[in-house]
């Protein structure tokens, strides 16, 4: 048995654990934990027999003992063989990167065929989300717009290890789209919470957005006609 650890958990913490619990037995099997942070997913992962081979632009942040984290940039090729993961846990790694689609295609590549890719990141698609962007330029109604000063989270001197913030959050749809293009195909999206906000402004927005899109999918069906 692992030495337990203490990880102070955030709201999607126990999500993720509790579809990890539910997973059967994962011995034999390899999974790849980036960017793995603390080490908590690798850490719940092993416990469920698997071989973790955990990388992160800071590696020095793992606290799991006995699990050796290795330094990779997600912007760039990953250091991993083809086809030799099982599982590729990428928890809340997506918002900080800016060119998405070559790391979903690098997942691909270093998956073995048909296996899993399980992502987590910020949903910015519901309504709260939404308001806030058109009143803020924010994904939240409690934060201005991002800017080159606290879009940085993580960076040193005399190195160019730069750990973005949430500056690329995608939309649930945005999302689906570049994980198709990148080879996978979309068997799962889970919710992890409903938001009294975005249920409150569905009342008065939801019709809106209906129309919209209504109107939308009308003038895209025109456009199609003609040619």
């Amino acid at each position: 048995m692992s030495k337990s650890v203490d990880f102070p958990m955030r709201s999607i913490d126990k999500y993720v654990r509790l579809y990890i619990e539910n997973l059967p037995d994962l011995s034999g099997k390899t999974v790849v934990d980036v960017p793995c942070g603390d080490g908590r997913a690798s850490y719940w992962f092993r416990e469920r027999g698997a071989t973790v081979k955990a990388f992160d632009l800071y590696p020095e942040f793992m606290k799991v003992e006995g699990v050796q984290a290795e330094y990779a940039d997600m912007s760039e090729r990953l250091p991993i063989e083809d086809a030799s993961a099982d599982i590729v846990v990428f928890q809340e790694g997506i918002e900080h990167i800016p060119n998405q689609p070559a790391l979903l295609a690098e997942f691909n590549r270093i998956l073995k065929p048909n296996e899993k890719l399980v992502l987590t990141t910020p949903n910015v698609s519901h309504l709260r989300a939404r308001l806030s962007m058109f009143l803020l330029e924010s994904d939240l109604w409690k934060r201005m717009p991002p800017s080159e000063i606290d879009c940085v989270w993580f960076s040193e001197k005399r190195s160019d290890r730069i750990y973005f913030g949430h500056l690329f959050l995608t939309g649930a749809h945005y999302l689906h789209t570049i994980a198709c293009i990148s080879g996978f195909e979309v068997r799962q999206r889970l919710g992890t919470k409903i938001s009294g906000t975005s249920v409150f402004l569905g009342v008065f927005l939801y019709p809106l957005v209906s129309i919209a899109t209504a109107i939308a999918f009308l003038i895209i069906r025109e456009e199609e006609c003609a040619y």
